[in-house]
């Protein structure tokens, strides 16, 4: 019965992705927007995207809130958004898994950049304003002591994945740190709009650490941080999106902030820090990270995500987020239903699978996500 059911899944996968390929008759440019999360990603799919299905839309993502908004006053024709909309939801407005990711952070610890290792604990008191500078104690601990890495089992050349599409742990390695930190206050970037990269971090924090980061997730970093920020307006500077924020630390040495993996990249040149889970391994975010993350996450009916922040799971990145495509079950009008259904399906499906090195989660056709991201797709045009 079990194995009739994924060859179902996977004959329907198929079929979509048949659909894709079709010759198209005439090109259509949609509107679209939201999380600045997946800028990155919709520029590298865009090419091909184009060329399978010879439709269009200019992404300019401005962050989740903006995505929310658009798909519910209907200057949008789908939206995509880190965070689950909490406001009602207008009719036929439904959210779709469409990738997931890992909230990278980055650093800038000026002439002697490279990676820092942090554990879930630090990261929170730097964030909530507990730890303000780089040599506190915690952080050259840290920094100055052994981590277990993890070691992938790789079948030539490409790392084994399991059932769910995460990767297979072939062992644990133990690396010595060594490494002297400046005696430099630390300046913490965040979000100044509303961001469903905030909200994910701060949901992390908030189940990890309730003593620290005491008030529920929300998108606005103002709303979460546990204290007055405007308080400390040096050493919390805000920006608006995530090629903002990043810019604000290429800028600023001895600053941290929180972003999408592929904001570490040229021009930006910032470090990737390794964080400590509660496995007790130093885990880069990765896509790999991130599925093994997912495979512990819980995917409910209605297609919104609950991760397990406090899994044990050796390979899984703590700060893992979904970015949800908001589309609507009824447009009125049938052709651009399908049309909005056609690009939706080669986005996730091929988009992450196309551009590992951004750091996007790669569904297998039998991963919980996939399967709630085809049910809820399904829901279009009826």
């Amino acid at each position: 019965m079990k194995n009739s059911r994924v060859l179902k899944v996977a004959a329907v996968a198929a079929v979509s992705l048949s659909v894709i390929f079709a010759p198209f008759a005439s090109a259509t440019t949609w509107k679209a927007g939201g999380a600045s999360s997946v800028n990155g990603l919709m520029a590298a799919c865009k090419v091909a995207y184009q060329a399978a299905t010879g439709d269009d839309f200019p992404y300019n993502g401005t962050g989740s809130g903006s995505g929310k908004t658009g798909i519910q006053n209907g200057t949008m024709d789908f939206a995509f958004s880190d965070s689950v909309v909490t406001t009602e939801l207008i009719a036929n407005e439904i959210h779709l898994p469409a990738f997931v990711w890992p909230v990278a952070i980055l650093t800038n610890l000026g002439g002697s950049n490279k990676p820092l290792t942090l554990s879930t604990e630090t990261l929170a008191k730097i964030f909530a304003g507990k730890i303000t500078r780089w040599n506190d104690s915690a952080i050259v601990a840290e920094n100055n002591s052994a981590s277990n890495v993890i070691i992938y089992k790789k079948k030539d050349g490409q790392i084994v994945k399991d059932a769910k599409g995460a990767p297979v742990v072939l062992r644990t390695q133990v690396v010595q740190n060594h490494r002297t930190l400046p005696d430099k206050a630390i300046t913490v970037f965040y979000r100044s709009t509303n961001s469903g990269t905030t909200n994910n971090l701060a949901r992390a924090f908030n189940n990890l650490y309730p003593e620290i980061w005491t008030k529920p997730a929300a998108d606005g970093f103002a709303t979460v941080f546990p204290g007055t920020l405007t308080s400390d307006p040096v050493h919390f500077r805000g920006a608006a999106g995530s090629g903002d924020v990043a810019n604000g630390v290429k800028a600023t040495p001895y600053s941290i902030t929180y972003a999408e993996v592929g904001f570490a990249a040229a021009p930006y040149n910032l470090a990737i820090t390794s964080v400590i889970n509660k496995a007790g391994n130093a885990i880069v975010p990765s896509s790999d990270s991130a599925m093994a993350a997912a495979a512990k996450a819980t995917v409910k009916d209605d297609g919104t995500v609950t991760f397990d922040y406090a899994t044990k799971e050796a390979a899984a990145y703590p700060f893992t987020a979904t970015t949800y495509a908001l589309a609507l079950t009824n447009y009125g009008d049938a052709t651009k239903a399908a049309g909005i259904k056609k690009t939706l399906n080669y986005l996730s499906t091929n988009c992450a699978k196309d551009n590992p090195s951004l750091g996007f989660g790669a569904y297998s056709s039998t991963n919980a996500f996939a399967i709630a991201f085809q049910r809820q797709l399904a829901k279009l045009g009826k």
